[in-house]
């Protein structure tokens, strides 16, 4: 016992009792710091500045990618949001053309609901309508482009000679043709989602509810839609951020002109493209700013109620 403690005296002594030894360098701090310093370093450089510069913007004169333009125009930009007949109309038409995503979503689910009664040739139809949605929308939009022309296949049918784009009695066929391209298009993957949560409800829950005597309606409320309400959900948010986001579709079959009017009476002129016409063709990155912001807040609103009722719906089960 002497002999322990006096190994332990001369230790503190020499210091070697209170020495500890030095800690390795660890790579995987390293690697970890540098897998997250990087992405947050693209973001700060590609995502944060380009916002920090846009909220400026809105309280300013700027042109298009110059910062040294910038002067305080003391909220003339919000005065004229408040007064602007053009986004007004612009607004007006990106609420029909969501609508056209909520047609889609439908149209999705009615042919995943066919799809799904053991139909020959599933597979193959289920390829063919998801092929629209791989499509470039450019491509697209100058598809329906040419289908509505003067020498279109509408006018073939129909057997008349207008220009359903350009329409100077009913200039909102431009903005029915738009609608009809999105709704053309935007189903497949729709199709594709719902499809695969039909498979996933198992066929003995129905058949046990058939014994009970359920009806169509009473199956597809206690069954089909607890199994298909999660991919609805999905669905439908992404349905409306398209709607709201409209652009290529419109700049195709709606070249704007030099005075920035998309089509006649501006019948194909989104928020998303009046923005760019502001910002690029006009370079008043202020009133783009404004617009922009907007726009978020649009599209913040159904998200957040969506994603807030989806999630008091979990906590009910």
């Amino acid at each position: 016992m002497e002999e322990l403690i006096s190994y332990a005296q001369s230790g503190t002594e020499n210091g070697t009792g209170s020495k500890r030894p030095k800690k390795k360098f660890n790579r995987t701090y390293l690697f970890c710091w540098i897998g997250v310093g990087i992405p947050l370093l693209g973001f700060l450089i590609f995502s944060g500045f380009p916002i920090i510069v846009s909220i400026m913007a809105m309280f300013s004169e700027m042109e298009y990618n110059q910062l040294d333009t910038m002067k305080w125009n003391n909220f003339a930009n919000f005065a004229k949001m408040f007064s602007d007949a053009k986004l007004l109309q612009a607004l007006k038409v990106t609420i029909i053309l969501t609508c056209a995503q909520f047609v889609s979503l439908a149209i999705a689910l009615l042919m995943a609901a066919f799809l799904s009664q053991n139909v020959k040739g599933t597979r193959l139809f289920q390829t063919l309508y998801f092929v629209p949605y791989i499509c470039s929308t450019v491509a697209v939009s100058i598809m329906w482009n040419n289908i509505f022309g003067m020498e279109g296949v509408i006018n073939a049918i129909l057997g008349t000679d207008i220009n359903w784009l350009i329409n100077l009695e009913n200039p909102s066929t431009l903005t029915a043709a738009i609608f009809i391209s999105i709704v053309w298009q935007a189903p497949g993957y729709g199709i594709v989602m719902y499809c695969s949560s039909f498979k996933a409800i198992s066929p003995s829950l129905y058949e046990a509810a058939e014994l009970d005597g359920a009806n169509a309606i009473q199956k597809f409320r206690y069954i089909t839609w607890p199994g298909i309400s999660s991919i609805t959900f999905f669905l439908l948010l992404a349905g409306i951020l398209a709607g709201l986001t409209t652009f290529d579709a419109a700049k195709i079959m709606a070249p704007p002109d030099w005075d920035g009017n998309a089509g006649l009476n501006n019948a194909g002129l989104t928020v998303m493209y009046y923005i760019y016409i502001e910002g690029v063709q006009f370079s008043n990155m202020g009133y783009a700013s404004v617009m922009s912001w907007l726009l978020f807040i649009i599209m913040m609103v159904p998200s957040v109620f969506l994603i807030k009722k989806r999630i008091l719906e979990a906590e009910d089960k």
